[in-house]
């Protein structure tokens, strides 16, 4: 499954895990999934990660989209962790670009500094 979601209310975090080749309709309908779970809340931290994407063929337009929605949403800190090349990087630029502010969104290009800098903020 190109993009999947495990929302995990102890922590107050959705880990959001994209892999193998990723459309614009993966996004969308992952999005929407997400939202439609009963678990989902809006304002938990969340963690994307694109580290195993071998193919990114997403438009400039949905990553706009998906990221106001997540801020329409409660959307209020989000780390994401590229997979190092250079387009998935720029759009994911482009989704921190448009969900900050008011989202506290950072980009980093491993899991541990994610991590890192999501944690301080997980719970609180």
């Amino acid at each position: 499954m190109p993009a999947s979601y495990h929302i995990s209310p102890k922590i107050a975090c959705i880990i959001v895990r994209l892999e193998g080749i990723v459309t614009d309709g993966d996004l969308i309908e992952g999005q929407q999934h997400m939202f439609s779970d009963p678990l989902f809340k809006g304002d938990y931290a969340r963690l994307i990660d694109a580290t195993d994407v071998v193919m990114f063929t997403v438009s400039t337009d949905t990553v706009r989209a998906l990221a106001t929605a997540a801020v329409d949403r409660g959307l209020r800190k989000a780390a994401l962790i590229s997979n190092n090349t250079d387009f998935v990087e720029r759009l994911m630029r482009l989704y921190e670009k448009n969900a900050s502010p008011p989202a506290d969104v950072a980009v980093y290009k491993n899991m541990e500094e994610a991590l890192q800098w999501l944690a301080k903020s997980i719970g609180s």
